[in-house]
C-alpha cells in the first residue's frame, strides 16, 4: 500500500514536494478509509497504537501546465528506475535525469525521489538520488506497524563515490541474504535494490515485485485497439467472474455494452518472422527509451481480436469491432482491465487526466469502486489528475483527499492538500476552487478585448 511519495528536481518540481495517501484526523466521512495490516507478532499482543488509515482515493487538481501531470510522471521515472536500472543494456550510459530547469542551480543538481509504503505488516521508506551519470545515494528503513514503539531499522544505505566508479553498500543487521556478493553486481547507474531483486534476495524481492506488480501506470491518451483487445483478453478472457463484473460496469455507464467477444488468430509464419527480426533490432540497438524505460517487443504467434456486444434493435446484441467504438468507450475499456485487477489484487491505480473523454458521472463510479470496501476487497488505491470539479461536489472526497498544484513566480511547481486551507467539511469545494479560493487555476491576467482587433482593423481596410 501507498503511503506518501516525495520528489525534488524533477521536470518543473524545483524543492521538494510530497503527497500523502495517509489521512488527517479531520471529522470528514470515513467509511471508505483503508487500514493498514499489522505485523502478526503485533496482532497477538495488544497495541496502544491505532491502526494507519489510508485514503483510496487521491485527486491532483491545477491550471494547464500547473506541474500535476509532472507528479505523477516523477512517480513513474521513480518506479521505472527501480525496474530496469539493472537491465539496461548500456551500462556506461549514466542514469535518465529529468531536473527543473528554470534555475541555474537546478540544472546541475541531483534529483530526488523517496516512497514510504506497507507490505505485510512492515513500513518501508526507500528512496534514492540521481544526477544523469550515476545512483548518488540509495537507502531502505523498516518500521514495524502496529507496535507502540516504531523503531527504525537500517535494512542498507548506498553512495557513489565521488570518481563515480565505485559504490559503497553498508547494510543493516536486519537485513539478511548475500548481500555482500550481491553489492559487487552494483554498478554506479544501477539500484542495489533492483540488483537484490534479480538474484532473488528473500527480503528485498517483494518491495521490487510490489512496485513492478502492484503499480498501474495509464499516463498518456494513446489509444491501440490491438493493445486495448490484448488487455482485455488478459484480464477477462479466463476469468468468468471479473468479465461479468466488468460487464455490469459498462452496463452502468450506459454505454450500450452487453458483452465482449474474444478471438484469436494465428500469425503466417512470414510475419511471425518479421516480428523476430525487429525484435532483435531493437534489443541490439534501441533496448531503452529516453527515460530509460526498457522497451518490449513481444514476438506473439497469434493476435487478439476483441468485440463488443452492443443492445439494439428488439434488445437484440450486435457486435462491433473496436475500431468502430467512440473514443470515450475506449478510454473506459482501456482503464476498466487495470481497474478490476487492482481492486481484487491491491496495489495502485494512477491515471493522468481521469476527465479525458469520460463522462463526469463515469469518474464518479470509478472513483466509488475504490472507496467502497465491498467493491475493494484488495484495498486498491487510485491516484489521479482531473480538471473535472464535479468530483469537488457531493462529499466524493475527503479534505484531504483533495490536493493542488501551482507554480510560483519562478515556474516551480508546489503540492499542497485543500486539509491545508481553512475550510469545512460542508463547504462547497467546487465553488470555492473555481472562484480561486484554493489557487491552482488559470490567472487570465491579461485584457484580451483587443486580441483580433488587428486582424478585424486590417479586414475593413
Amino acid at each position: 500500500m501507498l503511503l506518501r511519495f516525495g520528489v525534488e528536481n524533477h521536470g518543473s518540481i524545483a524543492s521538494y514536494q510530497q503527497l500523502l495517501m495517509t489521512v488527517t484526523s479531520l471529522r470528514d466521512d470515513e467509511s471508505g478509509l483503508l487500514t493498514v495490516d499489522q505485523a502478526e507478532e503485533t496482532v497477538a499482543v495488544e497495541s496502544s497504537r491505532k491502526p494507519l488509515r489510508v485514503a483510496p482515493v487521491a485527486s491532483i487538481y491545477g491550471a494547464n501546465a500547473a506541474g500535476k501531470s509532472t507528479l505523477l510522471k516523477a512517480f513513474d521515472f521513480f518506479v521505472g528506475g527501480i525496474l530496469t536500472s539493472h537491465t539496461r543494456v548500456a551500462s556506461s550510459k549514466g542514469t535518465p535525469y529529468q531536473p527543473f530547469l528554470l534555475n541555474d542551480e537546478s540544472r546541475h543538481a541531483p534529483s530526488r525521489y523517496d516512497v514510504d509504503i506497507a507490505i505485510d505488516g512492515t513500513r518501508y521508506h526507500y528512496g534514492y538520488t540521481l544526477d544523469g551519470k550515476t545512483i548518488i545515494n540509495e537507502w531502505l528503513y523498516s518500521y514495524p506497524l502496529g507496535s507502540s514503539r516504531q523503531v527504525k531499522s537500517t535494512l542498507f544505505v548506498r553512495e557513489t563515490a565521488g570518481d563515480s566508479s565505485t559504490v559503497e553498500v553498508a547494510f543493516g543487521k536486519a537485513l539478511r541474504g548475500e548481500n555482500r556478493q550481491i553489492s559487487k553486481l552494483v554498478r554506479p547507474n544501477s539500484l542495489f535494490l533492483s540488483v537484490a531483486a534479480q538474484n532473488a534476495h528473500p527480503q528485498l524481492t517483494p518491495l521490487f515485485d510490489f512496485f513492478n506488480n502492484k503499480i498501474t501506470r495509464r499516463l498518456d491518451d494513446r489509444i491501440s485497439t490491438p493493445e486495448i483487445a490484448e488487455q482485455l483478453s488478459t484480464y477477462f478472457a479466463a476469468d468468468e467472474r471479473r468479465r461479468t463484473s466488468a460487464i455490469n460496469f459498462l452496463k452502468a455507464a450506459d454505454i450500450g455494452v452487453s458483452g465482449i467477444n474474444f478471438s484469436k488468430v494465428s500469425l503466417d509464419e512470414k510475419t511471425r518472422e518479421l516480428l523476430s527480426k525487429f525484435e532483435e533490432v531493437i534489443n541490439r540497438h534501441f533496448a531503452e527509451d529516453s527515460d530509460g524505460r526498457k522497451i518490449l517487443v513481444e514476438n506473439q504467434h497469434e493476435k487478439v481480436f476483441a468485440q463488443l456486444q452492443h443492445v439494439g434493435a428488439n434488445q437484440k446484441s450486435y457486435p462491433i469491432e473496436l475500431n468502430s467504438e467512440s473514443a470515450g468507450t475506449l478510454s473506459l475499456l482501456r482503464l476498466i482491465g487495470p481497474a478490476f485487477v487492482r481492486l481484487n489484487e491491491g496495489g495502485v491505480l494512477v491515471i493522468d487526466e481521469l476527465n479525458s473523454t469520460l463522462h463526469p458521472l463515469v469518474s464518479r463510479e470509478l472513483i466509488r469502486l475504490f472507496s467502497m470496501p465491498e467493491t475493494n476487497p484488495g484495498k486498491a488505491q487510485l491516484l489521479f489528475t482531473t480538471h473535472d470539479t464535479n468530483l469537488l461536489s457531493g462529499r466524493l472526497l475527503r479534505r484531504d483527499q483533495i490536493w493542488f498544484a501551482e507554480k510560483d513566480s519562478g515556474g516551480a511547481t508546489c503540492i499542497y492538500p485543500l486539509s491545508d486551507i481553512k475550510v469545512r467539511a460542508g463547504d462547497d469545494f467546487e465553488r470555492g476552487y473555481l472562484s480561486g479560493r484554493f489557487g491552482a487555476i488559470p490567472f487570465m491576467g491579461h485584457d484580451l478585448s483587443g486580441l483580433f482587433a488587428s486582424t478585424t482593423s486590417s479586414s475593413a481596410e
